[in-house]
């Protein structure tokens, strides 16, 4: 029984103790047809407000010793038992108390960005009733990754509970994240090796002030079990679809990054190569003021490659995560056999006419995944995703 059931010598830390405490539950309600002494019946046995036991239960809160005393004799624990679970509320009581901070470390050389991250602050402070969500989209290469990563890191004081970062790899050469596996990760940033299910990832959240960085998101779908249910907590993604489901339905707040512009572009390249580089502007024009293009571009620029077209400058030494060219090809992957034909034939052109295509449905698609934008009937390409597209279509 030892093995399966209840075991207080199992427990160090404030997660192990919520979690034996279940399994006592769990044991108290044998015989009856409920899998555990609900909240509510153990609310009644040791007459305390539900919402002060839940957070003790749960694993949010050090329950005081003399209330966890009520609480195991109230679920059966026989005299033996109670000294067990004693001492292990002396093992939580002298372990610190750790705060996750999951967050990976700020990028080097940030530039820009005040308005989006002004958007932001004013996006969590504006937040209604409810669960703040943050949404940052953008087409691939354009540094969704690096402003939320950036933010998270100023935000970080107003959420004294930590950070959970993790990365879903909707766009990688890996495959995405499942959803076990995504809360699994979080859990895992608590400290928890408990059941890999959104409803234990949310009562772990509960009533915490944490923030939540889901970075690289395929799509909605994929980010829904890894929403908290408190609002005291706040959720930032990235996606390079423009994540329309998880702003209707759930309320998301979405900012959509574009390149930079000329200025903040030469910033970047000045903060890595210095201020006198000639061919800061030729380099900032040709990458488009897409950040990713700058960085690789600034490790691998030098004379030989002014007359170098296409991507092959761009292929950071043929790194299959930061090369421009495998980077845009985690997009191209994702999209449906006849979008894919419409992404090649418009990468043939430098942009024009819908007309006969305006609002089609794999316009939309191309539009939802950053990989074109239009405005009064007619089509746009960033450069150097239409020199993917035509690559594709020799």
């Amino acid at each position: 029984m030892r093995e399966f059931g209840p075991n207080p010598g199992r427990v160090h830390e404030l997660a192990g103790l919520a979690r034996e405490l279940d399994l006592l539950r769990a044991r108290a309600a044998a015989g009856t047809l409920k899998p555990k002494v609900s909240l509510e019946d153990l609310t009644r046995l040791v007459r305390m407000p539900r919402s002060t036991l839940h957070r003790y239960v749960t694993g949010q809160t050090l329950v005081p010793s003399e209330v966890l005393d009520r609480i195991v004799i109230a679920l059966g624990a026989s005299p033996a038992e109670q000294r067990d679970w004693n001492e292990a509320w002396y093992r939580v009581h002298a372990t610190p108390v750790q705060v996750p901070n999951a967050l990976p470390a700020t990028i080097r050389g940030f530039v820009g960005r005040t308005a989006e991250l002004a958007g932001l602050d004013r996006s969590l402070a504006s937040a209604e009733p409810g669960l703040p969500i943050l949404a940052v989209s953008g087409p691939p290469g354009v540094g969704k990754t690096a402003l939320a990563v950036h933010w998270a890191h100023r935000a970080r004081s107003r959420f004294p509970d930590g950070c959970l970062y993790v990365d879903l790899r909707g766009y990688s050469p890996d495959p995405p994240l499942e959803p076990s596996e995504a809360l699994g990760t979080v859990l895992g940033c608590l400290g928890d090796d408990g059941p890999a299910d959104a409803a234990h990832y949310r009562s772990r959240l509960a009533g915490r002030r944490m923030l939540v960085v889901l970075d690289n998101a395929l799509c909605a779908e994929q980010v829904r079990p890894l929403l908290p249910g408190s609002g005291s907590s706040a959720v930032i993604v990235t996606s390079r679809d423009d994540l329309a489901g998880l702003v209707a339905r759930e309320g998301a707040h979405r900012i959509s990054l574009d390149p930079l512009p000329q200025p903040e572009a030469l910033a970047l390249l000045g903060n890595l190569l210095g201020e006198n580089l000639p061919a800061a502007t030729v380099l900032a024009h040709r990458c488009g003021g897409l950040p990713l293009a700058l960085r690789v571009a600034a490790e691998a620029w030098d004379t030989s490659l002014a007359d170098v077209s296409g991507l092959d400058w761009l292929d950071a030494g043929g790194d299959p995560r930061t090369g421009v060219r495998a980077v845009f090809s985690w997009s191209y992957r994702r999209l449906v056999p006849e979008a894919a034909a419409l992404f090649r034939l418009l990468g043939r052109h430098s942009g024009g006419d819908l007309t006969g295509l305006a609002g089609h449905r794999l316009v939309r698609t191309l539009e939802r995944a950053h990989l074109v934008r239009t405005s009064s009937g007619r089509y746009r390409m960033h450069r150097l995703l239409r020199a993917y597209a035509a690559e594709l279509s020799d």
